[in-house]
């Protein structure tokens, strides 16, 4: 499975463990792992899953995803699923654009077509 690097507005916020993908959307996912830096934009992050979860439009949150060694993931999007009041760990999903460059970069279990 793939661990990526969360920024937000380019600074590390986490880490995601992607170790599931689904092949029809395009979309891997899995464990969010926030670092100290992610509480001060979390409220945020918590507002825009809220706002996905009742189907109205989220604010902008300009989130990146990359290696370890720092390679920008090319996606259609980044977002993390974290609820305030829900006793559930966060769980980031990234939309993949570049199909090439995920099966690079991901084991074959995850990236396989």
């Amino acid at each position: 499975m793939p661990i990526v690097e969360i920024y937000a507005y380019s600074r590390l916020i986490g880490h995601a463990s992607l170790d599931s993908f689904d092949e029809g959307m395009g979309v891997a996912f899995g464990p969010f792992q926030p670092n100290p830096e992610y509480a001060e934009i979390r409220p945020r992050i918590t507002a825009a899953a809220e706002a996905r979860h009742h189907k109205v439009p989220a604010e902008h949150i300009e989130l990146e995803a990359r290696t370890a060694a720092g390679e920008v993931i090319s996606t259609g999007f980044v977002q993390i699923d974290d609820f305030e009041d829900v006793n559930v760990d966060p769980e980031a999903s990234v939309q993949i654009r570049d199909r090439v460059q995920w099966l690079r970069i991901s084991p074959p279990s995850v990236g396989a077509a």
